[in-house]
């Protein structure tokens, strides 16, 4: 009986199923280089800007990782009195670098919302130093720049401290922030 095909009935086919796997793998590692492509190109406070604008339509049951955050109020350090074009500028001449993985942060004044329009961070001891300045920038209603600050344990070193917030310490970050700029007011 070589040769003899059986019937279609009598082929059993196994149920179709998506192929989920690749196309999850292949969007896990193209998005962040897309995303840091886009911040390299455009500037990663707009990239995040842009990120927090939707994130914070999003339902307020949302984990914290995604949600986006009033800024704590112990971290106000003042005013820079330049926009925050000129802030993001100065920011990396004092040791700075923009900090493109943190929590989104806006508040609402006047009923506006208010985003952060950069996120900075400055590591005295290096990538692998055990503490970080972070600092947040917002645009001020006046046109200057509203300056939010802390010092905590840096993610890379410490990652399961910083998300416990040991060593979190506004009024350090403060301190040092308004060593570093001296026209804070």
């Amino acid at each position: 009986m070589q040769g003899v095909r059986p019937p279609l009935a009598r082929i059993q086919l196994s149920p179709m199923r998506p192929r989920r796997r690749p196309l999850l793998a292949f969007v896990a590692a193209v998005v962040p280089v897309v995303a840091f492509l886009a911040g390299r190109a455009v500037g990663f406070w707009r990239v995040r800007l842009a990120a927090g604008r939707l994130l914070a339509r999003l339902p307020d049951d949302v984990p914290n990782h995604v949600r986006v955050l009033p800024p704590p109020a112990d971290e106000y350090v003042g005013t820079l009195p330049v926009p925050p074009a000129v802030a993001r500028r100065r920011l990396p001449r004092a040791g700075f670098s923009e900090l493109v993985r943190a929590y989104f942060h806006a508040y609402d004044r006047d009923g506006d919302r208010v985003h952060e329009v950069g996120s900075f961070v400055r590591r005295p001891d290096g990538l692998t130093g055990d503490h970080q300045l972070h600092v947040r920038l917002f645009p001020a209603s006046d046109g200057t720049t509203e300056v939010w600050a802390h010092w905590e344990r840096n993610p890379y070193v410490a990652p399961l401290a910083h998300l416990r917030m040991e060593g979190y310490d506004p009024a350090e970050g403060e301190r040092r922030v308004r060593d570093l700029l001296d026209d804070l007011r």
